[in-house]
């Protein structure tokens, strides 16, 4: 079994793409975050790092290593592999989403973006204004409301201040997410670290015998962090929901806190799951920036009353028959958020997005394309109107890739879009497959800041989007596949 620090020092590439650097922090006694460069890609900006780095070499990244004591069997490896598979494709703005997962001599590892700017930790304490402090909520709950509304249902199980990382757009993002539990309503999937979670943000649930992993113990550790960041300390002490539990303790009251947070909180840190709010409704209030929505709630009373009273009504004036919930077409959901997408305005257009995000995670190859047309490297109009709208910044020269992504981890989100359509290989697609195919090989032939230039997959690339292009006859495509095939010869 390899001794992590001491390889670091052999100057060994880990796995054969990374050179460890440093630590950055550990997970009690799970896992190690190291400070890497990926040598298969170049960094834009090198000078973040204390040490001096040669420029070709590679992107700073963060690479979450397990304690060697973790190391996983045969069957363990495949079930971390298809476990992972499913939170790899759980995409969103607010989760750090790993750009690889891999084992390497029986030791499963995280690629993430390296975040420079740190965790919310360093928020606790301080003093924040209101707007700030909102932001902090919507953003983290909105994280959290695509892990518990993804299907299966993914539960954190580690929600604390050092798992919020800021990105380089300053939001902020959930990382560590989905190694602890899937949740399909039925059967719960664990990567059983010995030690998931941290006391002080543990719900008091957890603490019961054969608790099984829900969304509201998210919730519960959601609010922790949130009285942590604006007091500096825990509402429990160190033993958390532990505590709350065998001493029946009411949430911690703070004058210092806004009243409507301070009601945010003291729901979330309900001593009963079914009394806290959900991440759907948190961010609902953030965005209002209110809680709770006191006139959504009444006026939902109010025609919920009328609603009982007609369909009583309509019980003993009807004939009972069987009725179906009509189902939308997925092809109209893609046109509505087509539309969206096309707007100048961009709470509709993120709205398209939610839209196709949806779509993709149900394997819809055209709306897999469309999040990689919006985030990735194009020069068409459309594309750039997209971005331009969402405030993703791009290069204008072409020294470092006219009209790419200024942020890796746009460009990073549509190669895996590009390699997913390429798995799903569905020839009713073969115009989608062909695109998706020629703009791989575009990141790999042209030079450009996120992947270092590799001419073999480049053709590998051409030749497949050649094929698809001849079967959907796409000839516009395969003039330009032609002409780029014959820098080969």
């Amino acid at each position: 079994m390899i001794d992590i620090e001491n390889f670091s020092k052999s100057n060994k590439l880990f796995d054969g793409h990374y050179q460890l650097l440093r630590p950055l922090s550990t997970d009690g006694g799970t896992a190690d975050v190291w400070l890497a460069i990926d040598v298969n890609t170049v960094d834009v900006s090198v000078e973040e790092d204390e040490k001096s780095i040669d420029q070709d070499t590679g992107m700073l990244v963060a690479i979450k290593i397990y304690r060697p004591k973790n190391a996983l069997d045969i069957d363990g490896e495949q079930r971390f592999r298809d476990e992972y598979k499913i939170v790899y494709e759980c995409r969103h703005e607010n989760l750090l989403q790993p750009t690889n997962f891999s084992i390497f001599e029986g030791i499963p590892y995280l690629v993430l973006p390296y975040c420079k700017y740190g965790s919310s930790e360093q928020l606790i304490g301080k003093k924040l204004s209101l707007d700030d402090i909102w932001k902090f909520i919507f953003d983290v709950s909105s994280g959290l409301n695509r892990l518990h509304t993804n299907e299966p249902s993914i539960i954190h199980q580690d929600i604390k201040p050092a798992n919020i990382l800021i990105d380089n757009s300053k939001d902020y993002a959930i990382t560590d997410f989905g190694i602890s539990s899937k949740h399909n309503g039925t059967h719960n999937y664990y990567y059983d670290d010995g030690n998931s979670g941290t006391m002080a943000y543990m719900a008091p649930e957890r603490f019961q015998e054969g608790a099984e992993p829900m969304c509201q113990s998210d919730i519960w550790a959601f609010g922790a962090t949130l009285y942590e960041i604006l007091t500096g300390n825990v509402p429990f002490g160190e033993e958390g929901g532990r505590f709350q539990m065998e001493n029946h303790a009411q949430p911690p009251q703070n004058n210092n806190i806004p009243s409507d947070i301070q009601r945010l909180i003291t729901d979330c840190l309900s001593l009963e799951p079914g009394n806290r709010p959900s991440a759907n409704s948190i961010k609902e209030a953030a965005l209002a920036k209110h809680y709770p929505i006191k006139s959504k709630r009444k006026l939902i009373w109010f025609l919920g009353g009328i609603g009982v009273f007609i369909i009583c009504m309509l019980f003993f004036i009807l004939p009972s028959k069987p009725t179906e919930t009509p189902q939308i077409p997925v092809e109209k959901v893609y046109d509505d958020a087509l539309a969206d997408l096309k707007s100048d305005n961009a709470t509709i257009v993120k709205r398209g997005i939610s839209l196709m995000d949806s779509l993709s995670n149900q394997r819809y190859i055209p709306a897999i394309y469309q999040m990689a047309y919006t985030y990735g490297w194009y020069i068409e109009d459309e594309s750039l109107k997209r971005k331009k709208v969402l405030g993703i910044e791009v290069f204008n020269n072409e020294k470092d890739g006219l009209y790419l992504p200024k942020i890796d981890r746009y460009s990073n989100e549509a190669l895996a879009l590009f390699s997913k359509i390429l798995e799903l290989n569905d020839s009713t697609f073969a115009e989608i497959n062909a695109q998706a195919a020629y703009r791989l090989a575009c990141y790999y032939v042209n030079p450009n800041q996120i992947i270092k230039p590799n001419m073999a997959k480049g053709k590998k690339y051409l030749e497949q989007s050649k094929e698809w292009a001849e079967l959907s006859n796409d000839t516009t495509l395969l003039f330009k596949i032609k002409q780029s095939l014959e820098t080969f010869k």
